[in-house]
């Protein structure tokens, strides 16, 4: 596949670099990663800048994804537009404001809705819901008695309660949603609720995968950074052979994650139905990159790398974050051998088919 950016998607990723790097200098990430969390108030701005826009196709979403992971962006936008917004447009009902999605990975993982008195109800709890203490609205997968739906969550109805727990990435908080007859609204009901999760669990996979190759991206600019500007033995350590080739290595790991990354999304905006396989390959290579290169920029920064004053940590942390993410979203190398073997033996059958009809062909020759 040939993949060249548009002038307006370069127009796009140029934009938000030079947004997000005025907005979100290493210093400003630092307050929130230690305080405050989420830049909620951000979000008028992020609507002004167009980061909504219906227009924005996959792969203009994949590149903002991409930014947003370079400047750790602290804003709930990922899981607005990867796991709300199609909700929302399929129901054809106005996005309230930063949202999120509630979905259980299994039946007990999963929220109960019931129908009383012109009411729907919501009961049960949900863990790991991204962004879900900033949100305006959660879009909750529930079962009720004709089949998965999703419903429309106030943050702050009677009923709802968050139970926020430490994790490796206080950028991204993903509290523990319980619910006891909380008043919801429905938005998606069955059948459709079901293939639009199917849809979401994709893209949202997609957007992370270039998020993550984001991540890359910053830590090897700042290792290489490094390596240009701290001088040992009167050199500079990017002239020593080990640091270099490290710094390669990481270069050729970033590349090969970016343009699986580039090729799902454009696979997923083409032929969703034959997505899978190279939503698989983006995961596993752009997660790999992550945690590979910023390993490796620690590393070469030295003893500077591992304090806590030096910003590297946090695209670290934003990288393991990114791992576990993956990794809980689909069995990306399970999907990859299933799509490997599964081809093999479709080569296999055809090749007997072609090889029986030559076999008759050549009876009938001898026939002849």
């Amino acid at each position: 596949m040939e993949f060249a950016l548009t002038a307006e998607q370069a127009d796009v990723q140029s934009a938000a670099r030079h947004f997000l790097a005025r907005t979100y200098p290493p210093s400003r990430i630092a307050e929130f990663a230690d305080g405050l969390g989420s830049d909620i108030g951000s979000w008028p701005e992020l609507v002004e800048q167009g980061w909504l826009d219906p227009d924005l196709g996959l792969v203009e979403l994949a590149l903002l994804a991409e930014e947003n992971g370079r400047a750790l962006h602290p804003a709930p936008w990922w899981a607005t537009v990867a796991l709300a917004l199609p909700v929302y447009r399929t129901a054809q009902a106005q996005l309230p404001g930063a949202a999120t999605l509630a979905d259980g990975t299994d039946g007990a993982g999963r929220a109960h809705a019931t129908h009383q008195a012109g009411q729907w109800r919501l009961d049960g709890t949900v863990p790991d819901v991204v962004d879900a203490g900033v949100a305006t609205e959660i879009v909750v997968a529930a079962e009720t008695s004709t089949g998965l739906s999703l419903f429309g969550l106030r943050r702050e109805e009677p009923g709802v309660s968050l139970s926020e727990g430490a994790g490796i990435d206080p950028l991204r908080s993903s509290p523990e949603l319980t619910m006891a007859g909380a008043r919801a609204r429905l938005l998606v009901g069955p059948p459709l609720a079901a293939e639009l999760l199917t849809e979401i669990g994709a893209r949202a996979t997609t957007l992370l995968s270039c998020e993550a190759v984001g991540v890359a991206d910053r830590a090897l600019e700042i290792a290489v950074e490094h390596a240009r500007t701290r001088v040992q033995f009167g050199r500079p350590v990017g002239s020593f052979q080990a640091v270099s080739q490290l710094l390669a290595d990481c270069y050729a790991e970033l590349e090969l994650a970016r343009s699986l990354a580039y090729r799902a999304a454009c696979v997923l905006r083409d032929d969703p139905a034959a997505a899978s396989d190279a939503v698989a390959c983006a995961a596993l290579s752009s997660s790999r990159a992550a945690v590979n290169v910023c390993e490796a920029a620690i590393q070469v920064c030295g003893g500077m790398g591992v304090t806590w004053e030096f910003p590297l940590h946090r695209w670290f942390r934003r990288a393991l974050w990114l791992e576990a993410a993956l990794a809980n979203r689909q069995d990306p190398l399970t999907t990859i051998a299933g799509a490997l073997f599964e081809g093999r033996a479709a080569h296999r059958a055809g090749t007997a088919v072609r090889t029986d009809t030559d076999r008759h062909h050549e009876q009938g020759d001898a026939v002849r």
